[in-house]
């Protein structure tokens, strides 16, 4: 089954070297789905392993940091 891509829920990806940093900002009650798809991150201050994801709400700016290098994919959803 294939899914069909939502405007309303933009998917974007990152490469990070280890020490990077990345922001996001997400819109008024917006959420994010963020997985760290290789290597170690922090977002927010909490640490993300290798293919760990987080649900986030209720922050209007992500700061994700690369721990080591890194690859990520976040999924902004209302």
């Amino acid at each position: 089954m294939m899914a069909t891509p939502c405007r309303s829920a933009p998917v974007l990806g990152a490469t990070l070297k280890a020490g990077e940093s990345a922001e996001y900002q997400l819109g008024d009650g917006r959420r994010a789905y963020l997985v760290a798809a290789l290597g170690s991150v922090e977002v927010n201050g909490v640490r993300l392993a290798e293919r760990d994801g987080a649900a986030i709400e209720k922050e209007r700016v992500l700061r994700v940091e690369a721990l080591e290098d890194a690859e990520i994919v976040l999924v902004d959803v209302t």
